[in-house]
């Protein structure tokens, strides 16, 4: 998988994170995405600038990353405030799932 896949959702929450706007979505609305293989068209609610899209029609890109944020949202459910010290803002949850996704890769790239 590639790194810009899972970055570029980070960039775009970033991005309204800056301009002060509130997620199209709900904590629940994201762990819901995760369990029923919906997150990346979830996510492409934030994607104002085209970033996600780029990849998101290319059926192996997207299933990567279904599979990898699907993941990084199973490790951080009902823990996502121990873990990231966050609990308002779905695009922290957001960035979180991009941050824990990136980790799980590196990880899982490094045992091969």
């Amino acid at each position: 998988m590639k790194l810009s896949t899972l970055t570029s959702v980070g960039w775009c929450a970033n991005m309204m994170l800056d301009r002060g706007e509130q997620a199209p979505f709900t904590f629940d609305d994201i762990f819901a995405g995760a369990e029923n293989g919906g997150l990346v068209e979830l996510l492409m609610k934030i994607d104002q600038g085209g970033m996600i899209e780029v990849w998101a029609g290319h059926p192996k890109m997207h299933d990567q990353a279904e599979k990898a944020f699907a993941e990084a949202a199973e490790a951080l459910r009902e823990r996502e405030i121990d873990k990231t010290r966050i609990g308002d803002n779905p695009l922290c949850l957001v960035i979180a799932l991009v941050l824990e996704a990136i980790q799980q890769q590196h990880y899982q790239k490094n045992l091969k």
